[in-house]
């Protein structure tokens, strides 16, 4: 998805296009704020989690950048929102947006190759291991059930899968 498509207004001859743009941020606006969602609901079960875990991190990246999650539903809002990001966090949004989009129109995440993340995860944190040893710990004392962790709220906050958490650690390494 991108972020920065011409408006209705400034291309006219796009108008199927920027239906289809109007539409998708639709649903993604529907999608990302609606906590109970019927977007959510359509997806196969074993791929819920996964929709819960970007949602959450759209929703943080929001809050973070101070970003109004209603922009997610407008693209020249969300362009408005996000003109004094730096490059990397506009990269950061655009690819969370990009996978979040991937999931809702295909009903499974976006294959990506890990394998460069995972490689830099174990070399500087021993990250399966860690990830590992932390999982059986929340379940052993009852915390994590179906990979997720059930709040004293009585909501239900899924955990990231070790190819996020090793995605975020090599993103964030230092060049």
């Amino acid at each position: 998805m991108s972020l920065f498509r011409p408006s209705l207004e400034s291309s006219p001859s796009v108008a199927p296009a920027e239906a289809e743009v109007r539409r998708t941020s639709e649903i993604l606006g529907e999608a990302i704020m609606d906590s109970v969602s019927s977007v959510r609901d359509s997806l196969p079960e074993q791929h819920r989690i996964h929709f819960e875990t970007l949602r959450q991190e759209i929703i943080d990246f929001t809050k973070v950048h101070g970003i109004p999650k209603e922009s997610l539903t407008k693209p020249d809002l969300l362009r408005e929102a996000t003109c004094k990001l730096f490059t990397s966090d506009l990269e950061r949004l655009a690819n969370l947006l990009e996978r979040f989009e991937y999931l809702l129109k295909n009903g499974e995440p976006k294959k990506e190759d890990y394998t460069e993340a995972l490689e830099y995860g174990e070399k500087f944190y021993h990250l399966r291991e860690q990830y590992d040893s932390q999982v059986e710990l929340l379940e052993e004392v009852g915390i994590l059930k179906e990979g997720a962790i059930l709040g004293i709220d009585g909501n239900t906050y899924p955990i990231p899968t070790l190819e996020q958490i090793a995605m975020r650690l090599f993103e964030r390494r230092e060049p």
